[in-house]
């Protein structure tokens, strides 16, 4: 019982050690990073939008109902 406890223990230190030698983003590098994910996103988003207009006018063309 003791081992373990001394692994998470161990374990525990070893992540905050870790997390100390972080490079964090300042605030500018965070607001420009969030501006890329959200921009790449909303292209993705419209980009999949046409895709599935497009296939659905197709398919209509073919399977008129």
């Amino acid at each position: 019982m003791r081992g373990a406890v001394e692994r998470v223990a161990r374990f525990f230190r070893q992540t905050v050690a870790e997390l100390r030698r972080v490079v964090w983003p300042n605030r500018q590098q965070t607001v420009t990073y969030t501006a890329v994910v959200l921009g790449t996103v909303a292209f993705l988003a419209a980009l999949i939008w046409v895709v599935d207009f497009v296939i659905r006018q197709v398919i209509q063309l073919v399977l008129p109902g």
